[in-house]
């Protein structure tokens, strides 16, 4: 059997009533493209393992009795991956036609790129941040401050590209990510320390020190929904949000500057649990 193209790996945790779109636009948004898909279920115990053996009885499914986590799942699914190139989609994106396609075609194209990803829209069609600067003293400013509120579009949250031509990044969402699987082997793949939320940046930031390079390709687009494949309660997220970006900091962050961009982040998630407690949203 010759290997195929693609392989889609989408981690499922409790999002069951988000696989059957997912699913159904991963094999729309590919134009011909063989694939291959993977589901991996983190202990949902939502049905989502029937569910996939009754939608896509075609897909490979790995079932783990504990929740993993994102980039440990990721990484199961990929040591299995036969396809030239990974895409990794969240249960709640939905790539639109041609999407796959346009991902794959940049990779083709370009052997020094290691990763691209599309445009994320919301389910109105606004933009949504799909590439982003490595975290730094402004990014983490701006978030502590809660400047998104005044900024919404500014670039240290919302890179665009100006116009539908693929641009250097330096940080892909890994909500719809396609990565050439050489290279992702060839880092080691996700780094499973990181529960969930930052392995994509962490990723992305390990392929450029190692020379590849990222791309936005905003003529490849995706929708986004947010919600159905992270957690669903706000307490959990904030958590496991600045337990992953401590994380990161302290990874690739050392010296007085780690030092600054650590009392920046414990700010910011001072600030957002204050600003929640008042707004009873914890």
């Amino acid at each position: 059997m010759n290997a195929p193209d693609l392989t889609v790996v989408v981690v499922a945790y409790r999002s069951a009533p988000h696989l059957p779109a997912c699913l159904e636009s991963a094999a729309a948004s590919s134009d011909g493209l063989a694939q291959e898909t993977i589901v991996v279920d983190n202990a949902s115990g939502d049905g989502t393992p029937d569910l996939v053996r009754a939608q896509a009885p075609e897909a490979r499914l790995i079932v783990n009795e504990s929740n993993r986590g994102f980039a440990a799942a990721v990484n199961q699914a990929a040591r299995m991956a036969r396809g030239r190139h990974v895409l990794l989609l969240n249960p709640d994106a939905r790539p639109l036609p041609g999407c796959i396609a346009r991902l794959a075609s940049e990779l083709d194209t370009r052997p020094e790129v290691a990763l691209a990803g599309p445009q994320l829209l919301g389910p109105d069609g606004g933009l949504q941040p799909s590439a982003w600067p490595a975290p730094g003293l402004l990014s983490l400013a701006y978030d502590a401050l809660l400047l998104h509120n005044l900024m919404p579009r500014s670039r240290l949250r919302l890179v665009n590209a100006p116009g539908r031509e693929p641009v250097d990044v330096e940080c892909l969402s890994g909500a719809c990510l396609l990565v050439r699987r050489s290279a992702f082997e060839a880092l080691g793949g996700l780094d499973e320390r990181f529960f969930i939320y930052y392995e994509d940046t962490d990723l992305a930031v390990r392929a450029r020190a190692a020379g590849y390079r990222v791309r936005l390709v905003p003529a490849a687009q995706a929708v986004h929904l947010v919600g159905g494949s992270a957690f669903q309660d706000r307490r959990q997220f904030l958590i496991r949000f600045h337990e992953s970006r401590g994380r990161f900091l302290a990874k690739h962050h050392r010296g007085l500057k780690g030092v600054a961009l650590q009392v920046l982040h414990g700010l910011g998630f001072a600030v957002r649990v204050t600003v929640d407690r008042l707004r009873g949203l914890v």
